[in-house]
């Protein structure tokens, strides 16, 4: 079958097929309304197909858009290989052929995996360029081509939309839970968030493990996918082993500070042989993957921001807790890693901080070139010691950052503390994450 049968095999499937049910995902369709092309990014699993057809569920409702003005092609459809490279080229004309598409008004051109396509920078630029009611949507991830990198392909035409596991708010709804966000503290319906909320902290908020009957073996299948194809094969890394050591020591150290001078005596002590350049690269590897994330510690001075200890987070904390962690002895640095992953859906990476001074204030959040929130994390604040540990820590970081709120996150305590022009809120982490 020539690849204009194959096309319209497909295309005609899409007008024909019933969307799958979806988890409603965080999104505004406001990204829609911009010129460039929009990216939708994100670790492997998060969820980019299916956000694709929820945004495309959203436009159906919209009666002045011409049903055959929306379009969907994946190009990992199976029915499609071996690709000729000419299927790009060839779309747009048998889709213009195939339906009454109304070209005065605009047309949505979803194309998940588009990196499979020889030159698809190339089409996706032409496009925009060329057909201005034209919002091109791709989606892309392979060891050959990260989702990040589809943006900077695309050379300033893009707009992009990074997409994480589930947030608590979202895992919430994915279980059909309504509730009253004003009175949730204090309502009979608390319990059975709470009760979501332990399951969602030890089994984290990749999509399909909500339905899955054993989410420990998926998430090891997803690390397993992750190392081996967007880390291995992607950087033709040849020594496996020392790769697997060096991640399996910097996820033991999630949410505390690490080195890489440190770490590599470790991996020194038991026998390997390498240059620090080689874990920096691994380092890097991990982080282009979306596995890991280096948060940097806050300092005017950038050299001393890029000499210092950083801390490391995952993309996910019940993938982590599968492969590293025990569960209860780690619960706090796992409360940590959830506030990072919150804070990363609305910042950058490059946006997130953490404070060290005579103290230490686990993060500091940046907009616009000024930091806005400084946020504590523990497991709880009822011994003393706990307690003014993260009080002192967060009054440093106000004080020097010239802040008049702050804010310490544990599992189940509310509070408010006034210490002199200082105002700290205490709040269970569940609850924040829900009015995020």
């Amino acid at each position: 079958m020539n690849t204009k049968e194959k096309l319209k095999l497909i295309l005609q499937e899409w007008w024909e097929y019933d969307l799958p049910t979806t988890y409603t995902r965080k999104f505004d369709m406001s990204y829609l309304d911009h010129d460039e092309i929009l990216s939708i990014i994100g670790a492997r699993r998060a969820g980019k197909t299916h956000l694709c057809y929820q945004i495309i569920k959203e436009l159906r409702k919209n009666t002045d858009i011409p049903p055959h003005n929306i379009l969907y092609i994946n190009f990992e459809d199976e029915r499609l290989y071996p690709l000729n490279g000419d299927e790009l080229t060839l779309l747009l004309d048998i889709y213009r052929e195939m339906f009454n598409v109304d070209m005065q008004k605009k047309v949505y051109l979803f194309v998940d995996e588009i990196h499979n396509i020889e030159n698809w920078s190339k089409w996706a630029r032409r496009i925009n360029e060329r057909y201005k009611n034209i919002k091109l949507i791709i989606t892309g991830s392979s060891a050959k081509l990260l989702s990040h990198e589809i943006a900077t392909e695309l050379r300033g035409r893009t707009i992009s939309f990074n997409i994480f596991p589930l947030s608590f708010a979202e895992y919430v709804n994915a279980n059909n839970i309504t509730f009253d966000p004003k009175n949730i503290l204090y309502s009979q319906d608390r319990f059975q968030i709470k009760k979501l909320f332990n399951n969602y902290v030890q089994n984290g908020g990749f999509p399909a493990t909500l339905a899955s009957p054993k989410p420990e073996e998926l998430l090891k299948e997803y690390y397993e996918v992750m190392f081996y194809r967007d880390i291995v094969e992607r950087h033709s890394v040849t020594n496996i082993k020392l790769l697997e050591d060096y991640l399996a020591l910097l996820i033991d150290q999630t949410a505390c500070k690490f080195s890489i001078s440190k770490t590599a005596v470790k991996l020194q002590e038991i026998g390997y042989s390498f240059s620090k350049s080689t874990l920096s690269n691994f380092l890097n590897y991990a982080e282009e993957a979306e596995l890991l994330f280096p948060v940097k510690k806050y300092n005017f001075k950038l050299r001393e921001q890029m000499r210092s200890a950083q801390k490391i987070y995952a993309i996910d904390h019940g993938l982590l807790q599968t492969i590293r962690f025990g569960f209860m002895e780690n619960i706090g640095r796992i409360l940590e890693n959830i506030v990072y992953l919150e804070l990363r859906r609305s910042n950058t990476s490059k946006n997130i901080f953490y404070y060290q001074g005579d103290k230490e204030c686990d993060f500091l959040a940046r907009q616009k070139n000024k930091v806005t929130a400084a946020i504590q994390v523990s497991q709880n604040i009822s011994s003393p010691e706990t307690n003014k540990r993260e009080i002192d820590g967060l009054l440093e970081a106000m004080q020097a950052l010239k802040l008049k709120n702050g804010l310490i996150l544990t599992e189940d305590e509310k509070d408010t503390i006034q210490i002199d022009n200082c105002l700290i809120e205490v709040l269970p982490i569940w609850y924040w994450l829900l009015a995020q």
